[in-house]
């Protein structure tokens, strides 16, 4: 029997350990008062300046016809602070994007949102949005109670316009349906987990592939076939 519970002991700390070790927050960004102030005021000429080693990528403005690179243009300004904060420290992974950022000042971050913040918004999706299953349109605007799936408008804003009301939430509306459903996937799949209280893989774990490419629709204007299969 002690030796029973003097292993336990042991498998326990070890345990212990390893969460220790392989554990940590999902991101390094507090909204403090000063973060706050830092993230929406930065300077848009400077940022602008910056902006010339990432025009490769994100285009002159931010923007770019590119499926699988985000526009930029006319975004939430903390949460472009945030996530190069993220990529920054690793808490959101990436082969480019890590690298790219890593020698990047808190304040060049700020004027690089603030940059892209006052840029133009992403062009409407060419042609008429597709005719979209009763079941995407509801968890956008009503959500899922069953499933513990609140309404995706509550926070991002009505058809994914933004909402100001929540620090460093994106608006969704017109951004690329492949980079979208990508990356709901990558949230389903906890590839990606930058996500504050882990309300996006809480949600995202519990929607079908089907949903994900009408939710991606919905919000880009696009049609969910165009959506990547699974995998890719």
């Amino acid at each position: 029997m002690r030796l029973l519970r003097r292993t336990a002991l042991v498998l326990s700390g070890a345990l212990v350990g390893a969460t220790t070790l392989f554990s940590g927050p999902s991101s390094r960004v507090a909204w403090t008062v000063e973060t706050v102030k830092l993230a929406r005021g930065g300077d848009v000429a400077r940022g602008r300046k910056l902006h010339g080693d990432c025009a490769g990528c994100h285009g002159d403005a931010g923007n770019v016809d590119i499926p699988d690179v985000p526009d930029l243009g006319g975004q939430d300004p903390l949460y472009l602070y945030k996530q190069l904060a993220d990529y920054k420290a690793a808490t959101r992974a990436s082969s480019i994007m890590n690298d790219a950022v890593a020698a990047l000042s808190d304040r060049d971050m700020a004027d690089l949102a603030a940059f892209y913040a006052a840029s133009p918004k992403p062009p409407q999706a060419k042609g008429a949005p597709a005719a979209l299953d009763a079941t995407v349109t509801r968890l956008a605007s009503i959500g899922d109670g069953v499933r513990l799936i609140p309404a995706c408008d509550a926070c991002h804003g009505e058809r994914g316009e933004g909402n100001p009301r929540f620090y460093g939430m994106p608006a969704l509306r017109n951004q690329k349906l492949q980079d979208l459903a990508v990356q709901l996937r990558a949230f389903r799949s906890g590839e990606r987990g930058n996500d504050v209280y882990r309300v996006m893989r809480d949600v995202s774990k519990n929607l079908s592939d089907a949903e994900i490419a009408g939710l991606a629709a919905y919000y880009s204007g696009g049609h969910p076939s165009e959506a990547p299969a699974p995998g890719q």
